[in-house]
Parts: C-alpha cells; structure tokens; sequence
C-alpha cells in the first residue's frame, strides 16, 4: 500500500498544517486542529496493522482530496478574473 511510507508523524504533522491553511480561508484554527487531534488520539492505542493501514490512507485521501479540490476552486477563480477583463 501506498500509504505505509507515509510516517505517521510526518502524517499527523501535513494534518495539522493543512488546518491551518483552512483556517486562514475562513476556517477556524482552534477548532479545526482540535478535530486533527482529537482523531489521531482516538485512534493512537490501534495496533491491527491493517487496520492502521486503513487509517492512514483515509488521512492521506482525505488530504489529497482537499488539495484537489482547493486547486480547482484557486483555477476557477482565476478563470473568472481572466473573464473579467476580457468584459471590461
């Protein structure tokens, strides 16, 4: 799997990171660095190697999707400035 050279530090850490450039889009940070927190705790005692093998492609999915996603946003905003200029 994929995954399994993704660090589970190196993970918690690009987790933490991630909600803070959330949190300067509107988001906010306290809370969402509590959620990153909160699931890693909750899951930090998992010792079924599959298991925590699962858990660690759900984050790295989880923050390859909001990547992706923030990417095509930052795109179709350009896309419309560009528009924009063309109007006026």
């Amino acid at each position: 799997m994929w995954a399994s050279c993704y660090p589970p530090v190196q993970l918690y850490r690009d987790c933490l990171r991630l909600a803070d450039y959330i949190s300067t889009q509107g988001g906010n940070r306290r809370v969402l660095r509590d959620q990153v927190r909160q699931a890693f705790k909750k899951n930090k005692d998992e010792t079924d190697p599959q298991r925590i093998e699962e858990q660690k492609e759900a984050a790295v999915r989880g923050l390859s999707n909001y990547m992706f996603h923030e990417a095509q946003r930052l795109a179709k905003e350009e896309v419309q400035k560009g528009n924009d200029k063309f109007d006026g």
